[in-house]
């Protein structure tokens, strides 16, 4: 009878599947999305008309851009905060920060004015409040995902 020495043969382990880091790439889906949603809002939002020569002010073309900036940087550093592989969290950043702009862009585009006085002016109130609270329902999305288990140190 024979018998080997030899140790036996151990077995590779089968080569991993790749792993997706698609966090470039939701995060500026997410930024995207807010300066999309700015421009449609800028273009599209109605004027403030006031005065009694009923001058157009576009005051959603002039302040809206301060708060894409903001919810801009919150999802840049969350973005900056961590690689979060093979994970839904980059997506989920992308999908809701998508959804929060949208409703700014239709809130702004589709609400109702204030009209005050005998002029009459008209204040597109929606168009003012409306970035301000996608700003923080943005804050609060990046503080979720940046918060996550895992996502901080990678």
């Amino acid at each position: 009878m024979r018998t080997e020495t030899r140790p036996p043969k151990a077995s590779a382990p089968p080569p991993a599947a790749p792993i997706r880091d698609d966090r470039s790439l939701m995060v500026g889906i997410a930024a995207a999305a807010v300066w999309i949603s700015i421009g449609l809002a800028s273009l599209f939002t109605p004027d403030m008309i006031a005065g009694t020569e009923q001058e157009h002010i576009p005051i959603t073309a002039l302040t809206m851009w301060v708060w894409g900036t903001v919810a801009t940087g919150l999802v840049l550093m969350t973005g900056a905060m961590g690689r979060g592989l093979a994970d839904g969290r980059w997506r989920a950043l992308a999908a809701v920060t998508v959804a929060i702009w949208g409703v700014v862009a239709v809130a702004s585009i589709w609400s109702p004015e204030l009209v005050t006085g005998t002029d009459p002016t008209r204040v597109p109130l929606a168009a003012l409040i409306a970035p301000v609270a996608g700003a923080i329902a943005t804050a609060f999305t990046c503080l979720f995902v940046a918060g996550s288990p895992g996502s901080a140190r990678s």
